[in-house]
């Protein structure tokens, strides 16, 4: 029992690693004011708290299982878009069932924002204007890279 809840403590952390990273580069890229280079922030948004996720399971967390490192990685790229994506269909008024309408409408920074909202319609913009369907299927694809990627480094290393 003592091995599971310490292995959890381990993930536990990673993912704290993670989203820390990546609030971190967002308050970064905010306080900076450079948030017109939306391209730039999805980017290290999308692949620097991975990074540093993967140098933490390769360096604390060795020997660890596929499903292991497939958790680490997959948990908070799932959460993160998750979030996104609600919190565009709520300040939208739009039913999160309709994905494409709610899709569009953060790509293409809707006007219409939810009554009693309308103080966050400027940051709003701002603050996900990196979220795409690219962003989507490539903040998927890089989980799994990883996975694999530190499996067999840490297979090699084994060796």
């Amino acid at each position: 029992m003592g091995k599971r809840y310490e292995d959890f403590l381990k993930l536990c952390l990673g993912w704290f690693i993670i989203i820390s990273t990546y609030l971190l580069v967002e308050f970064i890229f905010i306080l900076g004011g450079l948030w017109s280079f939306k391209n730039i922030v999805g980017l290290l948004l999308l692949v620097f708290p991975y990074i540093v996720g993967a140098l933490y399971y390769f360096i604390i967390c060795k020997g660890k299982s596929r499903i292991f490192y497939t958790l680490g990685f997959f948990i908070p790229s799932i959460t993160e878009k998750i979030i996104i994506y609600l919190m565009g269909s709520y300040i939208y008024e739009i039913n999160p069932l309709y994905m494409t309408s709610v899709m569009q409408k953060i790509i293409n920074k809707g006007t219409h924002i939810r009554q009693g909202l309308e103080s966050i319609q400027h940051f709003y913009h701002y603050i996900f204007s990196f979220f795409s369907w690219s962003y989507v299927f490539v903040g998927l694809l890089l989980p799994l890279i990883l996975t694999i990627f530190v499996v067999r480094l840490q297979k090699s290393m084994d060796l």
